[in-house]
């Protein structure tokens, strides 16, 4: 079985609303699955077109799926990791039934990975093999853009012209929905003014044609300290704001518009403002340019990080949680985008916490995780961040890292099992670690990243527990 995945189809990339793409994915997964009699289907979308039989290649950037197993989803999650190639050479005429692909066991071409053996054994002369594969093609203008594969069929049978025209329906609205999802992310921009032009309350005011202020009131003056003749004669205009947060606000040197966004501002005496600033087209002195609404929310900000620096840390170990991970992790990604740097993110499960727990008692586990939290985060850099993920697992956020971090996992697994011969003796503990990289030619999401992780993580675990019994007396 074959696994396939998301994002535009078109030449350039879309900036596709990924819970959105996710959705109408799950949805079609959970049509086909219910509507044929097929035990196993995945859905997925390419970065790029394909064309049939053509030895053109795309990504896999997504994909929803039915009635896969927990090992056969990790196989496909390390299919994406690994870069996610799929090519249009599997859609080749002579497997074509319809305006499907039904591929015979032991035909099947190179390129079909990764394949997932079915689980059953079929019987019946004439029908369905263990090995056979049913692709049904998202077509669009001519050409393929995902596939939905299928496979155990209930009735052991091969499919037919006649018995494929109902799945065949569905895949022809399939890529309708994917198309219609594209389109409706266009239109979330409008969505966004209406919202900004029904609540727009700001006080600080400026019009801005070209680099340069062509207007600002009193208000925008004093905010930033400057005089009015001073803005006004300011190139470019933004060098008001933090060199950081400009990419927020200015693209391509025009100011965005349609759009919010809370930045700093740095005033004539260096100093920082926090304000929130919005920018819409309008026509001023019969020229194009961009009205600028500005409010100053420092204290607001200032009180937030307060309360989110609380909210933001696991009582027990200090650490941050979750929270902090799922609000800082974007910035993350988008200074890694902008400098094209990688970043990778490494999950571990503490082995043999739950026997601490069991014969010390849960006082005693609390202090297990507070000290191996600590030496968790003395085996990291000053720029890397480390996570209580929840229970005994520990996520750990590494800037400008690949994918060779075989030193830091050794470094990590030596620390955590001499502390244990030390605190614990009577208990052995050991941490499993998996990891996942973002690079610049990376089409893979964060959470994908953290599956990937989570898989990683349990194939070492797995392999550490098969070494340790194939080491112990007798085995």
């Amino acid at each position: 079985m074959t696994s396939a995945g998301t994002q535009p189809f078109t030449a350039s990339p879309v900036a596709w609303d990924e819970q959105v793409i996710r959705q109408v994915l799950e949805g079609i997964a959970e049509a086909v699955s219910r509507e044929s009699p097929y035990q196993r289907a995945v859905v997925s979308l390419y970065e790029r077109p394909l064309s049939p039989s053509s030895k053109g290649t795309s990504r896999v950037v997504e994909y929803a799926a039915r009635g896969l197993t927990l090992e056969e989803e990790r196989e496909i999650l390390l299919f994406l990791a690994n870069g996610g190639l799929v090519s249009g050479e599997k859609f080749q005429t002579q497997f074509r039934v319809g305006r499907s692909y039904y591929i015979p066991a032991g035909l099947a071409p190179r390129v079909v990975t990764p394949w997932i053996r079915s689980r059953r054994r079929f019987v019946k002369l004439g029908g369905w093999q263990a090995e056979d594969l049913l692709l049904l093609p998202l077509e669009l203008d001519g050409t393929i853009i995902g596939q939905i594969s299928m496979d155990d069929p209930r009735d052991g049978a091969r499919p037919t012209p006649r018995s494929l025209r109902g799945l065949e329906e569905v895949a022809r609205i399939a890529a309708l929905a994917l198309r219609e999802a594209a389109h409706l992310e266009r239109l979330s921009d409008r969505h966004r003014l209406f919202a900004f032009l029904t609540e727009n309350v700001l006080t600080g005011l400026a019009v801005i044609q070209s680099t340069r202020f062509c207007y600002v009131n009193d208000c925008m003056a004093e905010l930033l300290c400057y005089s009015e003749q001073e803005l006004l004669a300011m190139e470019p205009w933004w060098q008001v704001i933090h060199p950081e947060d400009r990419t927020a606000c200015v693209k391509d040197g025009a100011a965005l518009v349609n759009q919010a966004a809370t930045v700093r501002g740095i005033r004539k005496d260096a100093g920082l403002v926090w304000f929130r600033l919005e920018g819409r087209p309008m026509d001023y002195q019969d020229r194009e340019a961009v009205l600028l609404n500005i409010l100053d929310v420092s204290e607001r900000v200032q009180m937030e990080q307060l309360l989110k620096e609380k909210a933001l840390r696991d009582p027990l170990t200090g650490l941050f949680n979750r929270h902090y991970f799922d609000d800082t992790i974007q910035a993350e990604l988008s200074r890694s985008k902008r400098y094209k740097r990688p970043f990778t993110l490494m999950l571990s499960d503490l082995a043999g916490f739950k026997v601490v727990n069991d014969r010390l008692g849960h006082q005693e586990g609390d202090r297990v995780l507070r000290d191996i939290a600590r030496l968790i985060q003395d085996q990291l850099r000053e720029s890397d961040w480390a996570i209580r993920w929840g229970g005994d697992e520990f996520l750990m956020v590494l800037p400008e890292t690949g994918p060779r971090v075989e030193t830091l996992v050794q470094r990590l697994q030596s620390a955590v099992e001499q502390w244990g011969r030390t605190r614990v003796a009577e208990i052995p503990l050991h941490i499993d670690l998996g990891w996942a990289t973002w690079t610049p030619e990376c089409t893979l999401s964060i959470s994908r990243l953290l599956e990937i992780a989570d898989a990683r993580m349990y194939e070492a675990k797995a392999d550490r527990e098969k070494s340790a019994g194939a080491a112990a007396p007798g085995a």
